[in-house]
């Protein structure tokens, strides 16, 4: 899977160069690697026709236009929001393994800037731009270091435009605790759930790499409303299964609700039955709904499993 494609350096190094067409039309499911001529994020309109370096595109024409075309308009804009696609993702991609580190938090501060909301930049630019990266690894774009290095810039993105901008906590909010297997080594949508959670109002706390047994200690001695799990692959779901049957016994909440979800949940239709959880969900967005619903109807949803 990290083996080189022969093409990847060829393909990096061009798009670094900046060989872009303006009127190139980027196909997002295809690897940049299999392509030396792409569309650089349409932000504004730039009917130029001049070639140039993706860094500059971003440092001396998006960002500039961006912060002038919103200046005079901010919180309008902080409330529609804008218009994130597949091409912003694309080039977060590339910009997340680039040679300077700091060009994956000026582009998302760009957007940020320009309206949009932490939502937005959640689950329509960090976590699809994650999943890019993995088809991309897949496919021998991008090799294991790559990812790790990308992974990472996320990360950081994801901490100093999202978590650092949660909202105040409410008085009497739910609880959510999320989480994933010791074992596992993509959890990055995991933390994108806790992320999404606690700008929908929850008190979500996000327990990255912890024990089974470290997380028992959390279940017994505070109360959280539910517990989600972030699963990837099948191979986690017998341990998983009796895992919960133990959490359940130490929860100092005895009404707390499990829900299941991740990219395992995408091929396994009855997942929270096989797991022994109470729901299951395909989505962050579902997993908040079906969370909610859980805490409304006081944990008598035992048969609801999300499927949005």
């Amino acid at each position: 899977m990290g083996a080189t494609n022969p093409d990847r350096s060829e393909g990096r190094s061009a798009a670094s160069r900046g060989f872009i067409r303006n009127d190139a039309v980027p196909d997002s499911h295809q690897p940049v690697g299999a392509r030396r001529e792409r569309a650089g994020p349409q932000l504004v309109s730039d009917n130029s026709g001049h070639a140039q370096q993706l860094s500059r595109i971003v440092e001396l024409e998006i960002i500039p236009r961006l912060l002038l075309m919103h200046s005079h308009a901010a919180a309008t804009s902080r409330r529609s929001g804008v218009k994130i696609t597949s091409d912003h993702v694309s080039t977060l991609a590339e910009l997340a393994v680039d040679e300077d580190p700091a060009s994956v938090p000026r582009f998302v501060q760009a957007l940020t800037q320009a309206g949009a909301t932490p939502n937005q930049v959640l689950l329509e630019l960090l976590a699809p731009c994650a999943a890019l990266m993995g088809s991309w690894w897949c496919n021998d774009v991008f090799d294991f270091a790559d990812v790790t290095i990308g992974i990472c810039r996320l990360q950081q993105a994801l901490h100093e435009h999202v978590y650092l901008a949660r909202p105040p906590l409410r008085g009497g909010a739910s609880r959510i605790l999320v989480a994933a297997p010791p074992e596992s080594q993509h959890t990055f949508g995991a933390a994108i759930a806790a992320e999404c959670f606690a700008h929908a109002g929850w008190d979500a706390q996000y327990a990255a790499g912890m024990s089974w047994e470290a997380l028992g200690e959390m279940l017994r001695g505070e109360p959280y409303d539910v517990m989600a799990i972030s699963l990837t692959c099948d191979a986690q779901v017998a341990s998983v299964n009796s895992v919960i049957v133990k959490l359940r016994q130490l929860s100092c909440n005895p009404a707390m609700g499990i829900l299941v979800g991740g990219p395992l949940a995408l091929s396994s239709d009855d997942l929270h039955l096989r797991c022994g959880a109470d729901g299951m969900v395909l989505s962050i967005g579902a997993a908040v709904e079906w969370a909610q619903r859980w805490v409304t109807d006081l944990g008598q949803g035992s048969d609801a499993a999300g499927t949005g």
